[in-house]
């Protein structure tokens, strides 16, 4: 169980998602920058060349107080928000930007005056483009570009920011995420992976976990007070059909990539063998040298932030990578998010609690989005019950384990805003408020009102 500190209640959002102003006050461009606006990454999804150019606007001072209001009247102690790094340094390494460090040092005092946490991810995807063209994630020198970037963030910001995150979703973000961009510039289907292209990735998720634990070495060495953690994509994998010996199989497997490996990372600060001998059925040569686990074994995070939407139900796919189909989803009314289980939120804090040494846990991300069945636009609110619901079970789960003896610390709802959801674009709303997208006009949703009835009534 948890200390005496506060139970967190939040809500989280990525700087790509909500900022906008992409080319102010001397911002470099991100991957997602050109992403967007010459690889038209939305188009293959939604038919429509959309951006995160604009977004809701949030790099504009007057809109994120009104924001920040909103936040104060739905009753959140906390908020989640990353750090766009070409926005601090617009080349990636070398010389910084005043203004864009001004713009996270005055957002941070002004949560603050608001009496709400800021906890600041360092890196939500928006990778600076100049070192995407020296190989991003594939070149080793990432390790050393990503801790000086780090250590910038904790000089600015860590006299008043307690919880830092270095990396949210990082299997997300390499082998979704730049895969369909890389699928949309060669006229591929969006999410037609293969083997050969998870097999280039997987070099470059390890040197992101290596860069991930160089930062958290760094935050360590400095003395720093706080904590710091990252924000994994994490779910149960089960069979997709109970008890038949290759579905158990598959699950075993995407249980080894999606989960274990990243957590054996950043929280056991080590690889396990046979985990390593599934990512060799990918990539035969991979090996981690003795600097690599050493750094590791350094880096170990003082908190695992969760990102949980859905379980993997799988089953085997000879035409996929790994032979696996993780993807099944059998609910009649399915959210874009996967299959709606709050129960294996619950199983999932208790795996951590059981295998993990009970690492502190917060629930950095949970949310689900139905399409416009549940979006209802009446009478000054939007009615959707679904993510109402959503939200009460998985909560409840949430609070389950934690009086099962999870050291769950806090929950952060994805998200209180819609905004510009990835290769999804504008139409998919993850929001419990509504945005209109040409007026930046709020409305609040049903959803908002349980969120706040929720922490009302918590008592934690």
């Amino acid at each position: 169980m948890a200390g005496t500190e506060k139970f967190l209640w939040g809500v989280a959002s990525a700087a790509y998602q909500v900022e906008g102003g992409w080319q102010a006050d001397g911002k470099g461009p991100s991957k997602w920058d050109i992403y967007t606006n010459r690889d038209h990454i939305t188009v293959p999804t939604t038919g429509k060349h959309e951006t995160g150019n604009v977004a809701i606007n949030q790099y504009d001072r007057g809109q994120y107080l009104k924001d920040i209001a909103l936040m104060r009247d739905l009753g959140v102690n906390a908020y989640r928000f990353s750090v766009s790094w070409p926005r601090v340094l617009p080349e990636g390494i070398g010389r910084s930007n005043r203004a864009g460090l001004d713009y996270y040092s005055r957002l941070v005092d002004d949560l603050l005056a608001a009496g709400i946490e800021p906890m600041v991810t360092l890196y939500h995807w928006d990778f600076p483009w100049a070192l995407h063209e020296q190989g991003g994630f594939h070149n080793r020198a990432v390790i050393d570009w990503f801790r000086d970037y780090a250590s910038l963030m904790f000089a600015t910001l860590g006299d008043r920011v307690a919880k830092f995150i270095t990396m949210n979703e990082p299997f997300i973000d390499l082998f979704l995420m730049d895969l369909i961009a890389e699928n949309a510039r060669n006229g591929r289907p969006p999410l037609a992976f293969s083997a050969e292209q998870y097999a280039r990735q997987l070099p470059a998720l390890h040197n992101l976990y290596v860069a991930s634990a160089a930062a958290v070495d760094a935050f360590h060495e400095s003395g720093r007070k706080g904590m710091i953690g990252i924000a994994l994509p994490l779910g149960p994998a089960w069979p997709a059909t109970a008890g038949d010996a290759t579905c158990i199989a598959a699950a075993r497997s995407w249980d080894h990539l999606f989960n274990r490996w990243a957590l054996d990372a950043a929280v056991g600060g080590a690889y396990a063998d046979d985990v390593v001998a599934t990512l060799r059925r990918l990539a035969p040569d991979f090996s981690v040298s003795e600097e690599d686990r050493a750094l590791l074994a350094r880096g170990k995070v003082d908190f695992l932030g969760i990102n949980f939407y859905a379980p993997s139900y799988c089953r085997p796919d000879a035409e996929r990578p790994l032979g696996v189909d993780s993807g099944v989803n059998p609910d009649p009314v399915p959210a874009f998010n996967g299959p709606v289980r709050p129960e294996a939120l619950r199983e999932l804090l208790l795996r951590i609690r059981d295998e993990y040494g009970n690492r502190p846990v917060i629930i950095t991300e949970n949310g689900a989005g139905f399409g416009p069945r549940d979006e209802v636009m009446g009478e000054g609110v939007v009615h959707d019950p679904l993510r109402a619901d959503y939200l009460r079970r998985h909560v409840a789960e949430v609070l389950r384990a934690r009086r099962d003896g999870a050291d769950v610390r806090g929950y952060m709802e994805w998200c209180l805003f819609d905004n510009f959801e990835w290769f999804r674009g504008y139409d998919t709303r993850f929001g419990m408020v509504y945005v209109d997208f040409d007026t930046q006009r709020r409305v609040a949703k049903d959803s908002f009102a349980a969120y706040r009835q929720i922490i009302a009534g918590a008592g934690v």
